[in-house]
């Protein structure tokens, strides 16, 4: 009996033939694997670049808001009259200290009652060496930490995972004035943990050479690790499916190579395929969630309005617009009156509902082509291209109307004061801004509840 016959050569090379497609193919399968999971991973780190820049934007607005608002504070502190501080024990003790040490002093117990710099990690040190060192600053203001109030800070502190963050952010400091630092630090412990758990954070911290004061903020990247957790899960999983099939194909192949070669060619073409669309998929995904997280960035958390940072870059181009058209463009300011009495009345989350009301009420009576946001705490802007002063004081008048006729869920009346100005050709941002809360400040002089325009 002859085993070796061309009947069984041709069948053995058919069989080898198919073995070595089926090799071939795995390999295929294997590199498009590899590929994706490169690109996946590249697609990765310039999301997780991405996310820490905008958390970045948010940081820096942030710091720079609260130096508005010290800065806004000193100014007020300086209208008060002498003779009115000389009368009172504590203006008495502090004639003979520094006015501008009595300014910083006052400016830090007007921060301690803000309920909104309490929600977040803002801190604030007073600086004594630049170089660094064993007292080289003293933390003035952390509604976070009251405990570190007062204490001395040393550049020789490392965070939980053992690196001196404090030299890397002093150097920035010395070098330019800000600093962007990423370190670890140890969470308070929750109920029922014990210990301390560590997080990554990212601060931002701004010298202010007048003051010698470092104002800073930081923000745990917890969910920023968590997208990138989860996405790199989701990749591993998909990983995995991915070369379970090109697995069980191969095998498949082998067995059933003779009688599947038909099907072995199509399921290759559905493979690739496969790999196509999920590859477009996660563009479109990693897209979307840009998409997403650019306007979420825009936007204030509480109101839904535009945010401060927002405005003034669309600020930036009505006034280019303006300039190159020679159209009118108005500035409306307005914020709640009282309002730290009705946080104060009925409590923080009365006053949320009242910003939100409120923002929701604004944008029902507003053009499409308004940009209204939340400009401080409760303090609004509406920037309003193609209104001149005329009718921005008109536009002004109807929202205070309707703000005051509003039935607010707290069941207490609430108003609003309004300031508005004109843009001139060619005048700087800060100068457009100015009149307008020039104008806010007069309208509340004058008795509040009533809107004031500045040309």
């Amino acid at each position: 009996m002859r085993i070796v016959t061309e009947e069984n050569i041709a069948k053995v090379s058919f069989f080898l033939t198919m073995v070595v497609i089926s090799v071939i193919t795995f390999g295929v399968g294997a590199y498009f694997v590899v590929t994706k999971f490169e690109i996946s991973q590249r697609e990765l780190g310039r999301l997780e670049t991405v996310l820490i820049d905008q958390q970045k934007q948010e940081l820096e607005a942030d710091v720079t808001t609260l130096q508005v608002r010290i800065e806004s504070l000193s100014r007020s502190l300086q209208e008060v009259r002498l003779d009115q501080l000389e009368s009172t024990a504590a203006g008495k003790e502090t004639e003979a200290a520094p006015v501008a040490q009595f300014l910083q002093q006052k400016v830090i117990e007007e921060l301690g009652w803000a309920d909104d710099l309490a929600a977040d990690s803002y801190f604030i040190y007073q600086l004594h060496d630049l170089s660094g060192g064993s007292n080289f600053a003293t933390m003035l203001f952390n509604p976070a930490r009251p405990d570190l109030v007062g204490q001395q800070l040393s550049t020789d502190f490392p965070d939980a995972k053992g690196h001196d963050f404090r030299k890397v952010f002093m150097k920035d400091i010395r070098d330019r004035g800000e600093s962007f630092v990423s370190y670890w630090y140890n969470k308070a412990p929750t109920d029922g943990m014990e210990g301390a758990e560590s997080g990554r954070k990212l601060a931002y911290f701004k010298l202010d050479p007048d003051w010698n004061w470092i104002v800073a903020k930081s923000v745990y990247l917890d969910s920023i690790d968590l997208i990138l957790q989860q996405r790199r899960a989701a990749l591993k999983q998909g990983i995995l499916i991915d070369l379970a099939v090109l697995v069980a194909l191969f095998l498949g192949s082998v067995v059933l190579a003779f009688f599947l070669t038909y099907s072995f060619s199509v399921g290759v073409n559905g493979l690739l395929k496969k790999h196509r669309e999920t590859e477009r998929q996660q563009a479109g995904e990693l897209e979307n969630l840009s998409k997403t997280i650019e306007e979420q960035n825009k936007s204030d958390r509480l109101t839904g309005a535009y945010n401060r940072a927002h405005l003034n870059d669309e600020l930036a181009k009505e006034q280019a617009r303006s300039d190159r058209y020679l159209t009118p463009l108005s500035l409306i300011v307005f914020d709640v009156d009282y309002f730290r009495a009705i946080n104060d009345r009925l409590g923080r989350s009365a006053g949320d509902s009242v910003l939100t009301e409120l923002a929701a009420m604004v944008k029902d009576n507003i053009r499409k082509t308004d940009i209204f946001a939340r400009w401080g705490s409760e303090e609004f802007a509406i920037l309003a291209p193609g209104i001149d002063l005329d009718q921005g004081r008109m536009f002004a008048e109807k929202l205070r109307m309707l703000v005051e006729e509003y039935g607010f869920s707290i069941k207490e009346k609430v108003t609003c004061s309004f300031g508005a100005s004109f843009y001139r050709p060619s005048e700087s941002s800060e100068d457009f801004v100015q009149r307008a809360d020039a104008a806010l400040q007069r309208a509340k002089k004058e008795g509040r509840n009533r809107c004031v325009a500045l040309e």
